[in-house]
């Protein structure tokens, strides 16, 4: 199967060819001067093709779909290892479109196979007629195997993604639970463990503006932590995130490529690699 890398994902879908032995194909991009885009597939593809392009803008979603039509005989495994949009996932407020399913309907268009990396709900998932999603928590765990650490879910919402992270590093976990004092007040702390004098690292699916990793990591630090580090799956960074999370006295922050960033110690391209060999 042939390989071609998106606008984002451009190391990650490299690392997937190299990791999969598989051809990585050129395509030229290009922007007109009114902010539309141009894609042309450089090869002609008489195999299979997966494309690997994670959505974090509407320039990536635009390139994609793009990129699909370019492809339309050929037969596609579509790659998106980080699918913005998927957080809004129903209706909140009457009226709202449902983003993600909205999305859903234009990939499917084109192709049913999509792999993905730990989407943001099952209701985001069960849009899609044919969808993979890929667990970076063992991943993360692997990263923190056997060292002298406590995982930290920064709600009881995600304290079953930091269960397997957990089981993989060998350590134990709790999660950060609001306790109300009174009308005014309300305690922030750890549910069971006591986290004075201990390395503590949060765990996330998504960073997005840094804002609960920031409250958890003063929380944790009040209550004594020896060193504060977040570790997440999606490392959306908006809005200088990243800045402030250092900002604020955290000891680390690390993530994986499903987004590119700086902080993207973790690969996830032997899962990806190994996904697109098994899809079916």
């Amino acid at each position: 199967m042939n390989i071609i890398s998106g606008l984002s994902s451009p190391t990650l879908g490299k690392k997937i060819s190299t990791k999969a032995g598989n051809k990585l194909i050129g395509v030229e991009i290009k922007k007109f001067p009114d902010g539309e885009l141009y894609v042309r597939v450089l090869d002609d593809i008489k195999d299979g093709v997966a494309v690997i392009q994670s959505v974090c803008s509407n320039d990536d979603l635009v390139f994609l779909l793009l990129l699909l039509d370019a492809l339309e005989d050929a037969e596609k495994i579509v790659v998106v290892p980080y699918f913005g949009y998927a957080r809004q996932d129903r209706k909140f407020k009457e009226g709202e479109g449902v983003s993600i399913r909205a999305i859903a309907r234009l990939i499917e268009g084109y192709t049913d196979k999509i792999i993905t990396v730990n989407l943001h709900s099952e209701m985001a998932k069960s849009y899609f007629k044919n969808i993979y999603e890929i667990d970076a928590m063992p991943l993360i765990g692997r990263m923190y195997k056997d060292k002298d650490i406590v995982m930290i879910s920064p709600d009881f919402g995600s304290v079953e993604r930091v269960k397997v992270a957990a089981k993989h590093a060998n350590c134990e976990f709790d999660y950060l639970e609001k306790k109300r004092i009174d009308a005014d007040h309300v305690e922030i702390s750890p549910k069971e463990i006591d986290v004075e004098g201990k390395h503590v690292v949060i765990v996330d699916d998504i960073i997005s503006t840094g804002g609960t990793i920031i409250e958890a990591t003063n929380i944790l630090k009040q209550l004594g932590a020896k060193r504060v580090e977040a570790v997440c799956v999606h490392a959306v960074l908006a809005n200088y995130a990243l800045s402030k999370l250092y900002n604020s006295g955290i000891d680390d922050v690390l993530a994986t490529d499903t987004i590119e960033r700086i902080i993207s110690k973790i690969t996830v391209a032997d899962e990806i690699a190994t996904a697109l060999e098994n899809f079916d």
